[in-house]
């Protein structure tokens, strides 16, 4: 049984949040607090500005060091708390001294603000949880890789239904869009990283009702002028359909056949790319358009990690106003010594427990749908997926994830438009770690 309190305002309006107990496990997961009394029940919830309030997540000054705590619970399900404080090295701590990259240079127009330590530490122990379409935390001493509804442990083995999701698949670089407007866009073809985002977000509009990706439709512009950046030379071109040349962008829908196949979500994918503006930023789109130095890229840089990151939480947060970069997503870098453990045990959190996928930053050169016939041929490129299933009992576990790169996109490995690809989990263990992998988000 699970008794709920339901506030009558979302978070953005700052109103009290969920609180659900769960008999089958005798804990609770906890939105607004963790109350004193746990048989105070819905009754103990508080208003707060946090997705979750101050009793339950103490703040804490970023980069300063963690609360103390008693000795971690051992689990009957074995479960270990993930890596989140590995020490970067120091080329990705001062990303300024890798002449040209400027990927990794902090943008003054996307501010993030930091994670405490104290939120880091909760989302390690895999206390985070998403439960009745809420974000919630799990009570000390409830084992995360056990279900908070059914009582049961967490499954080996988990795939999302990707009959929707898989054909969420980026526009191409140059055709018409969905009101006939015929462009040139190469910035279209360097869009993995609102497309792994995009797949995310459709299962917690399906979980929790938000964000519309389904439904979001509009035209959008590759936001170089809004950045404060000259438009580019010889940069996109739109024309529409009386032939007049224009500067309004490309118009894309929830659904749309402009392609030859029902595409998904590609309205949506370019609210992320190009119009996104979480609280304190003046640039827009997690896509990079203006670099750090100021300078306009044709075509994008695409999407690092950090920004992948501040998107997904934007949203999940429901737009918070003060809290959203500690919604529910974090990053683990490459450098992590239990990457392989972290990835596998994040996976059955986010995947098995909670229902929703994790994005990857990936090496194209060992991911199997961009494998050339020629592997000389085989590229090395930054890359964004999502991974929306495992299999840790097979006699080689694996992953599945989702390309939102499609046929037009990469033509490689047999790549095919709406394809499901599976990848042994080692091998994509290589791909966030060894030469252009960047970790993964959780």
């Amino acid at each position: 049984m699970i008794e709920s309190f339901r506030p009558p305002r979302p978070l953005l309006a700052g109103a009290g949040l969920l609180l659900v107990a769960s008999v089958a496990v005798a804990a609770a997961v906890v939105v607004s607090g963790e109350p004193a009394d746990p048989a105070a029940g819905a009754a103990s919830y508080a208003t707060s500005a946090s997705p979750l309030a101050p009793s339950a997540v103490p703040s804490a000054a970023p980069g300063s060091a963690s609360p103390a705590s008693p000795s971690a619970p051992v689990f009957a399900s074995g479960f270990t708390p993930v890596d989140l404080f590995a020490d970067a090295p120091h080329q990705w701590l001062n990303p300024s001294d890798a002449p040209g990259d400027s990927i990794f240079r902090n943008d003054p127009g996307r501010p993030i603000p930091a994670q405490t330590d104290h939120w880091l530490e909760l989302k390690a122990a895999g206390r985070i949880v998403l439960s009745g379409g809420q974000i919630g935390l799990l009570p000390p001493g409830a084992d995360p890789l056990v279900d908070v509804v059914s009582g049961e442990a967490v499954p080996q083995v988990r795939q999302l239904d990707l009959g929707w999701a898989r054909w969420i698949v980026e526009p191409q670089g140059d055709g018409r869009d969905v009101k006939g407007n015929r462009y040139t866009d190469r910035s279209y073809w360097n869009l993995c990283g609102p497309g792994a985002v995009t797949v995310a977000l459709y299962y917690w509009q399906q979980l929790a009702g938000y964000p519309d990706v389904t439904g979001m439709e509009g035209y959008f512009l590759d936001p170089y002028e809004a950045a404060g950046a000259a438009w580019p030379e010889r940069g996109p071109v739109f024309v529409g359909p009386d032939g007049q040349a224009h500067r309004l962008g490309t118009y894309w829908s929830g659904t749309d056949t402009v392609d030859g196949f029902t595409g998904h979500g590609r309205g949506f994918l370019m609210y992320m790319a190009m119009a996104i503006q979480p609280a304190g930023w003046t640039s827009t789109g997690i896509d990079i358009f203006v670099d750090g130095d100021g300078m306009a890229r044709y075509p994008t840089l695409g999407a690092p990690p950090k920004y992948m990151t501040a998107g997904l939480n934007w949203e999940a947060s429901r737009h918070h106003p003060t809290a959203w970069q500690e919604a529910y997503y974090t990053a683990v870098g490459r450098w992590s010594s239990t990457i392989a453990r972290d990835l596998r045990t994040a996976a059955m959190l986010d995947l098995g427990r909670d229902g929703v996928p994790l994005v990857a930053s990936a090496d194209t050169f060992y991911l199997p749908n961009w494998q050339a016939a020629d592997p000389d041929d085989t590229p090395h490129v930054r890359h964004a997926i999502a991974i929306v299933g495992y299999d840790n009992l097979s006699s080689s576990p694996t992953y599945t994830y989702l390309d939102t790169c499609g046929r037009q996109c990469n033509a490689r490995g047999g790549n095919r438009d709406g394809q499901v690809h599976v990848i042994a989990q080692d091998q994509m263990v290589a791909a966030i770690t060894e030469a252009y992998g960047m970790g993964f988000i959780w």
